[in-house]
């Protein structure tokens, strides 16, 4: 769909006339002109259309390109999905739809998508930053290092590959990433993307057996959870502090057994396997009980 068609069925959708769409803007029959294809506004028209119908410019970007399910927004949501709940088969599927767009579009986002599936893959199969999944990453990488101000998505995609950057690399990047992150508090992305910065940051310091870390950045991501009521994450974020304070020499095992049976109840079955897999490795039993009724 082109521009002037999408600005024009939202308008539409919305019971709006393009007087009352123009007014102020600029005039009725430029308006005209610009649904039908004619020429396309500046920008600063182009923001004040979208804001009088009340639409962000990633959402008219999706309703522009007619809902595809590989729309750039639809791509990063399902991998970020499919990351959180380690599904191998369904990362798998991302990257050829990734493939297939960039083949397409030849734009960058696509590539770096592709890039970022395989790696996933390549770390779920055994937890181990290889050679292969280096070389996955390595464009990423450079493409992060060689932008000054990172803006969402860079902050994104470096959330996303954080998993392959050994401790100092990633506390270094992490710094600039939460500081320059707090800018963009106003936007939806900014709770996604202070969440997990803080949960991957946790999960790969308990990798690397860092512990005194992982509970740090677990405590941070609890508290943003908390904040922003957010189930999934909280549940995450306290079987890994609580897996950090274990390591540490606490003795209280009651959270992560509780979390442990909430990943259960909730069916996230992979992550539960995941996270017992993960217990197992670093000596840690427990007692969830599957059966548990858990009460939010």
């Amino acid at each position: 769909m082109l521009f002037g068609e999408a600005l024009q069925q939202i308008r539409k959708d919305k019971n709006m006339s393009q007087r009352e769409l123009s007014e102020g803007i600029l005039s009725r029959s430029h308006l005209s002109q610009i649904e039908n294809n004619i020429y396309f506004p500046s920008y600063d028209k182009m923001f004040q259309f979208l804001d009088r119908l009340n639409i962000s410019f990633e959402e008219f970007t999706f309703i522009k390109e007619e809902y595809t399910e590989d729309s750039i927004q639809q791509i990063k949501m399902d991998i970020n999905e499919a990351a959180n709940l380690n599904e191998t088969d369904k990362l798998d599927e991302l990257a050829r739809r990734a493939n297939r767009a960039y083949k397409k579009t030849n734009l960058l986002t696509y590539y770096h998508y592709e890039m970022i599936c395989k790696a996933l893959i390549c770390y779920q199969k055994n937890s181990t930053v290889t050679e292969e999944l280096t070389q996955y990453i390595l464009p990423v990488k450079t493409y992060l290092l060689n932008n000054d101000n990172w803006y969402l998505y860079e902050l994104s995609i470096f959330n996303s590959i954080i998993f392959s950057l050994n401790t100092e690399e990633a506390l270094v990047f992490s710094q600039r990433a939460i500081k320059r992150l707090y800018i963009f508090r106003s936007f939806t992305q900014y709770q996604y993307i202070e969440q997990h910065i803080y949960l991957n940051l946790s999960n790969l310091c308990m990798e690397h057996h860092d512990f005194k870390n992982a509970q740090f950045f677990s405590k941070k991501a609890i508290c943003a959870s908390q904040k922003y009521t957010s189930i999934f994450e909280k549940i995450c974020a306290e079987i890994y502090h609580a897996i950090a304070s274990i390591k540490l020499g606490s003795t209280d095992y009651q959270v992560l057994e509780t979390n442990m049976s909430m990943l259960h109840y909730l069916n996230f079955n992979n992550l539960y396997t995941l996270f017992s897999t993960k217990l197992e490795d670093l000596g840690i039993r427990i007692n969830a009980n599957q059966n548990t009724t858990v009460n939010f």
